[in-house]
């Protein structure tokens, strides 16, 4: 199999125009590199034979088990050998430098696995792009809704490095997984995306594995991207449910037996204050109030037999 320097790989779930303006702004990032896009997707929305259509030279996966964004992506790797591989949400839209930044960064940071870019919101406003790895004192103050209340207390700008200067090049503990480049050998080193990560901290468990590994982490301003943060899950109520149990799988696999268990119980004891919450937010008059407490109490139920057999 032919050896690329760089692979980009786009996953998305039921976000065709959002695909396609990925894809076009990858194609533009990787002109003149030795690369190949390939999309990997989840969805059935007609993703796939849009992509197609629009340019023949990227390659397309299709999953149609939806196995979730770790999986898709190192299915993508596992097709096309290459000494670097982009990871990238379908919600990105790529400055047409920005890989090529983010290349010349690894160029001359050998002992650095994985860089990301400075993301901003389509307005321009800037992004959170770089975290630390959360602690469990954070992760309580947010199951239990103490953040909501005070959003921009000092836990949370430390987080999110709000007491560094990103500026410059910055070495961190993880980046937004929208957009990550990793150097294939560490990549491949740590085992790719542990699967059982389905959409949320993905990277920072990648992240977490490659520190230990001996490799670096870092964040790279120089390079940019527009991120419509969420556009593939803003429609359902999986955060509910998915975003919670990583959180806790994390915590299981990277942090004492008994923080993870401090953790599981305080997401239980949040979904069941939510469940109790629902009834008075969304009381059951008409039809479509009924519909969505329904919807909204069935997520948070499906959460707590999830925590019970985990």
């Amino acid at each position: 199999m032919n050896i690329l320097d760089l692979v980009v790989i786009i996953v998305g779930y039921n976000t065709r125009e959002l695909t396609l303006q990925a894809v076009a702004s990858a194609r533009k990032a990787t002109a003149g590199l030795d690369a190949r896009v390939i999309v990997a997707d989840n969805g059935s929305d007609g993703t796939a034979r849009a992509v197609r259509d629009a340019d023949p030279n990227v390659t397309v996966l299709v999953n149609a088990d939806n196995p979730g964004y770790g999986a898709a992506l190192n299915r993508a790797a596992a097709t096309q050998r290459s000494a670097h591989v982009c990871a990238m949400n379908a919600d990105v839209v790529l400055e047409p430098e920005s890989l090529v930044t983010l290349r010349r960064f690894l160029d001359a940071n050998p002992t650095c696995g994985l860089v990301g870019p400075a993301l901003a919101y389509p307005d321009g406003v800037p992004q959170a792009s770089a975290k630390r790895f959360p602690t469990l004192g954070l992760a309580l103050g947010e199951v239990l809704g103490i953040h909501a209340l005070a959003p921009r207390n000092r836990s949370v700008r430390r987080f999110y490095y709000e007491d560094q200067d990103l500026t410059r090049d910055t070495r961190v503990d993880t980046v937004s997984g929208a957009v990550m480049l990793l150097r294939a050998e560490a990549f491949d080193g740590v085992g790719r995306f542990d699967e059982a990560f389905r959409m949320y901290f993905e990277e920072t468990d990648l992240c977490r594995r490659l520190h230990d590994s001996g490799h670096a982490v870092a964040f790279c301003p120089a390079a940019r991207a527009i991120h419509q943060h969420g556009a593939s899950t803003r429609q359902t109520s999986v955060r509910q449910v998915e975003y919670y149990l990583s959180y806790v799988r994390y915590f299981r696999k990277h942090h004492r037996r008994a923080a993870a268990a401090i953790l599981r119980a305080a997401v239980a004891a949040g979904a069941l204050a939510r469940m109790a919450a629902l009834v008075v937010k969304y009381p059951p008059v008409g039809s479509h109030r009924v519909a969505s407490l329904k919807q909204k109490e069935a997520a948070c139920a499906r959460l707590l037999r999830s925590l019970g057999s985990s």
